[in-house]
């Protein structure tokens, strides 16, 4: 997948088209398959497992994996009537996952409009948050713009409830009150109208359950859009740290391919941990300690990264940790933001 013919192919995808690509990807030329049921025919019984692409009419695409691919097209026929072609290739079962991404990410970077959901840093066509936010507003709140917002959050009392606990312990803990002024500012410049988005598109945990897989570190908030992470507070020590996901693109196109050295040049590191749902573009990044966590919020670059991931994620649909969103936390955040914000106001 790392063949110089396939990056090649995607610069060139523009003027050669939908065959160099798949071809720079080991795909054999699209087969007609309209009107079909079954592709049983087409492929031999024990050459069935591998990574498809479907062409739908009117040009998107939708990239899959399969142990047996005559059975998945059964299934993809039923549900989609406009399937008008299809490409195969052979892979193992245990190399399913990473062909597919990597055949997602090509398709994506080569101008490819795909109907996949998982994988990729783009998802076109109408979404559940614009309802909330028109496409212009989005576009306006990305390039920096301010979005007015709803007076007051939305509630639900049986929730708060189930985490007020927890938001006690957070309050008694050391550096709560530097993590809360990070939390507040973080939803204020960071996610678009974020009272109007909070519960469905975002959620904040509050000291979730993570001693299994890091018994040293203490987690003292998350914020989850859709299934991932974007940004959290961590403890190890009695030393704050702060983890973010952003899109790596804007980072890229302020300081090219040297990107990493120049941030850690700042003392932040970079680290390797990404997600399928925030696709190819993304970084992730740690700051450890308040002050470099501070300087990425005050700086424009950065608070774009931030915002292109989290839109990304927010137009591919809620948020999946609804269920553990810790309202106090999250207004507990907004009320130390303001009163930082007041005291600002009254030395100027």
């Amino acid at each position: 997948m790392n063949d110089p013919q396939a990056q090649q192919a995607i610069g060139e995808a523009g003027s050669t088209g939908e065959t160099a690509v798949l071809k720079s990807l080991g795909f054999p030329a699209m087969q007609l398959v309209s009107g079909r049921l079954s592709i049983a025919d087409l492929y031999a019984r024990d050459k069935r497992c591998g990574v498809y692409v479907l062409r739908f009419r009117g040009g998107e695409y939708y990239a899959g994996q399969a142990v047996d691919v005559s059975r998945r097209f059964g299934n993809h026929r039923k549900a989609h009537a406009d399937i008008e072609a299809i490409t195969f290739q052979p892979a193992g079962k245990r190399d399913l996952d990473e062909v597919k991404r990597q055949v997602i990410h090509t398709l994506e970077g080569s101008s490819f409009r795909l109907r996949n959901i998982a994988h990729m840093s783009v998802v076109e066509g109408e979404r559940d948050l614009d309802a909330l936010i028109t496409p212009e507003e989005q576009n306006a709140w990305l390039e920096g713009n301010l979005l007015p917002d709803a007076e007051g959050a939305v509630d639900d009392p049986d929730l708060r409830r189930r985490y007020r606990s927890r938001f006690e312990s957070f309050r008694q803990t050391g550096g709560s009150e530097e993590a809360s002024l990070l939390l507040g500012l973080y939803l204020q410049r960071c996610l678009p109208r974020e009272r109007q988005t909070e519960l469905s598109f975002w959620a904040v945990s509050c000291l979730p359950t993570t001693k299994l897989l890091y018994p040293d570190l203490r987690v003292l908030y998350r914020v989850n859009l859709n299934m991932m992470e974007v940004f959290t507070a961590s403890q190890s020590q009695g030393q704050n740290g702060y983890s973010f996901h952003l899109a790596r693109s804007p980072l890229e196109q302020e300081w090219g391919e040297d990107w990493p050295l120049v941030l850690e040049d700042s003392g932040l590191k970079v680290i390797g941990d990404l997600y399928a749902p925030g696709g190819h573009d993304q970084a992730s990044l740690f700051a450890s300690s308040a002050e470099l966590a501070f300087m990425l919020l005050e700086y424009p670059v950065f608070r774009r990264a931030a915002r292109l991931m989290n839109l990304r994620l927010m137009r591919k649909g809620p948020t999946y940790y609804a269920q553990f969103h810790c309202f106090d936390l999250a207004e507990y955040a907004r009320e130390v933001l303001a009163r930082e914000e007041a005291v600002e106001g009254q030395s100027t």
